[in-house]
């Protein structure tokens, strides 16, 4: 009888042995298993060569690594500031906690009707897409969700106090370089720089290599024999980093005045060509001043001394400071003194 009872209890075992096995052998859905749902962390930035963000209004923005630099919808060179901001996010965020069950719907839901898509692309290839959501409860971690994971979770910067959902934005204006063209000082081929109420400033300049330089007076037609050279590669060099303040949109009241701008007289009017030909135009507008800046005795409104309206290729309008445009402002008798 003992062992008979001895075999029963042996095969018991042997049994509860094997179902274990059996188990543990199968895949599982465990939260605490499955790292890949909450891999936020891109540890090789270097390798992204692309990034989608889409949101609900909807709107969308590629960003595209060309050569050295970033482009924003093909057609613009990004803000470096805020793509190294974007990259180190993607580098260091990570997940901060696991949410209780009874919040997720919600979360889930304001996710649905409030969050961002973002696809990863590294080497061509889609890497990763994450969703980015609101801000929690403490705004100190943003909630997002990997496609394909089976839950939100809180995500956050180690020692950074705010949350992440801000880094991801979709206007594309947002994104541009304040560049008014992509043109390096070396690749400047031909400059005309014209003051249409003062004629006998305005002048042209002509490369030919780093050391034939000519400057023309645009009134006379003459070029001008004594010139200063490293004035010229100076003004070429401040040329090549000329910038705009800021963009402005067709949303906006004053874009209402585009056309009724472009058929007044500008301030001046600036066309410079690469080697290939590619030609960018500027021209600047001035801006009337409030009502109580109207001078009697002038019979006239005071203008803006700090800003202007501009237009880049007649195109897009922009907002240009007087002092970020010194270093082109120059006359043509600039480049003869010493």
């Amino acid at each position: 009888m003992k062992n008979k009872n001895l075999i029963y209890l042996v095969v018991l075992v042997v049994l509860l042995a094997v179902a274990g096995w059996l188990l543990s052998s199968q895949p599982t859905d465990s939260t605490l298993e499955r790292t890949q749902d909450y891999s936020f962390t891109i540890e090789d930035t270097a390798a992204i060569d692309k990034i989608i963000i889409k949101d609900k209004t909807p709107a969308e923005i590629t960003l595209t690594r060309e050569k050295n630099r970033w482009m924003v919808d093909g057609e613009f060179k990004a803000r470096d500031e805020a793509v190294n901001t974007l990259l180190e996010t993607l580098h260091r965020m990570q997940m901060r906690n696991f949410l209780a069950e009874n919040i997720k719907p919600t979360v889930i839901k304001r996710m649905t009707v409030f969050g961002k898509e973002v696809q990863i692309f590294k080497n061509g290839l889609l890497f990763k897409t994450i969703y980015v959501g609101t801000e929690t409860h403490d705004e100190m971690a943003t909630y997002m969700m990997i496609k394909g994971s089976d839950a939100p979770y809180a995500v956050y910067i180690p020692g950074f106090n705010g949350y992440l959902s801000s880094r991801f934005f979709t206007q594309s204006h947002l994104w541009r370089s304040r560049d008014v063209a992509l043109m390096k000082a070396g690749e400047i081929k031909e400059v005309e720089m014209v003051y249409p109420d003062s004629s006998a400033s305005s002048f042209k300049i002509s490369v030919f290599n780093r050391d034939s330089l000519f400057v023309t007076q645009s009134s006379t037609g003459k070029v001008l024999r004594k010139v200063n050279q490293v004035k010229v590669k100076l003004f070429l060099a401040a040329l090549s980093k000329l910038k705009y303040e800021g963009a402005i949109l067709a949303t906006e009241p004053i874009s209402r005045k585009r056309d009724s701008l472009l058929a007044s007289t500008p301030v001046f009017y600036l066309q410079y060509k690469n080697m290939d030909g590619k030609a960018t135009r500027l021209e600047g507008y001035k801006i009337k001043g409030p009502a109580e800046s109207f001078d009697p005795e002038r019979d006239a409104p005071e203008y803006d001394l700090d800003r202007m309206h501009g237009f880049i290729n007649q195109d897009r309008m922009v907002l240009l400071q007087y002092h970020g445009m010194r270093g082109v402002f120059k006359s043509v008798n600039y480049f003869t003194k010493p």
